[in-house]
């Protein structure tokens, strides 16, 4: 469960995430640097599993996971495996491109249903549906924005959500950062679980995560809580690599 937005710039790009999770579910470990492959990372990891559902690498290419529809009907249930531990892999790769074609060639049966974001400078975000069964790669995925997951009701969240940002969009000349930062604290009419950001009494926004990419760096700032109390994150910094 999750609502991601991401806003193109001239040197990079801006890319945000709620979270949304149970309350039972264990808390998730802060940003930190990693490496595969000899790509060096950063990303929050997932206290339950060890995956990670967002993060950035230090060629500028962002990663963002969520959850995907139920598997289709008929369909095989393999062992599941976590699907953060994908993200962890993908990490690796120095280009959007790249992610797409070690996507499609990959045996995703383990995994259960996602959706993934990608994110590079100066490209249109990639947007990647395993339902399962299938894989479906689309290249422009930046009118798909904001992106959102829900396991309580998926049409009437998405509809909800794409409606406020479209109130928080209509008041300005162009999008931005701070429109999108607005749009995740925000509750609409009330806090519910039709808000970007969610609270319910079984599930909440559980962090709040933003990842900057510019010519030079790129920054993940992570916050264990949700945006609408407005607290310091913990921010990692890596220099880009060419």
């Amino acid at each position: 469960m999750c609502t991601v937005s991401w806003v193109h710039e001239d040197e990079g790009y801006q890319l945000f995430c709620n979270r949304d999770e149970r309350i039972t579910r264990a808390p998730s470990l802060g940003p930190r640097i990693a490496a595969r492959a000899g790509v060096r990372f950063v990303a929050p990891i997932d206290g339950d599993f060890g995956g990670a559902w967002i993060g950035v690498n230090e060629f500028g290419v962002s990663l963002c996971l969520l959850n995907g529809a139920p598997r289709p009907a008929g369909s095989v249930l393999a062992p599941r495996r976590s699907r953060g531990l994908l993200v962890l892999d993908l990490l690796s790769a120095t280009c959007l491109a790249e992610v797409n074609e070690r996507v499609w060639r990959r045996d995703l049966s383990p995994f259960t249903p996602f959706t993934l974001a990608i994110l590079e400078p100066s490209l249109p975000a990639a947007v990647v549906e395993w339902n399962g069964q299938e894989t479906a790669i689309v290249p422009y995925g930046d009118p798909f924005m904001p992106l959102v997951s829900s396991s309580f009701d998926q049409a009437g969240v998405l509809a909800s959500r794409r409606e406020e940002l479209a109130r928080a969009t209509g008041s300005v000349a162009r999008l931005d950062s701070d429109v999108l930062h607005a749009f995740h604290r925000s509750h609409g009419e009330r806090p519910s679980a039709y808000s970007p950001c969610m609270h319910r009494a079984d599930a909440q926004t559980v962090s709040f995560t933003h990842v900057r990419v510019t010519e030079s760096a790129v920054t993940l700032t992570y916050t264990p809580a949700a945006p609408c109390r407005r607290l310091p994150g913990e921010g990692v910094t890596l220099p880009c690599r060419t």
